[in-house]
């Protein structure tokens, strides 16, 4: 049994399958309120070291039983920005997170 010869399908790019251009860096801040646990900080800086993104600011403080921890991150698309805050509020710790993107009008929150 002999298998088909591979042929190869030529085609061109219309204005409509273009890849479309990266969306521009924006300045944005998490304001992210969790459990006290050993490592908090680590886990939710690794959301961005997986993207390649080193947060500017980081700013964390104990409050009785939780933490109070502040990021700010001036590489990321506002995409992206969205999608690492839902992951951190899929962290068992995490509490709250609060997205501010520079130049929007409203605040993303979720509990």
């Amino acid at each position: 049994m002999t298998l088909p010869a591979l042929q190869l399908v030529e085609y061109s790019l219309d204005q409509q399958d273009r890849p479309v251009p990266t969306e521009a860096a924006a300045d944005v801040r998490y304001l992210i309120r969790a459990e006290i646990d050993a490592d908090i900080l680590c886990r939710l800086l690794n959301q961005f070291a997986l993207q390649g993104h080193v947060p500017a600011e980081v700013e964390s403080s104990r409050r009785e039983d939780w933490l109070d921890i502040a990021l700010r991150v001036n590489t990321l698309p506002r995409y992206r920005a969205e999608v690492i805050a839902q992951r951190m509020r899929g962290m068992v710790s995490v509490c709250s997170v609060d997205l501010h993107v520079q130049g929007a009008e409203s605040v993303l929150s979720a509990t």
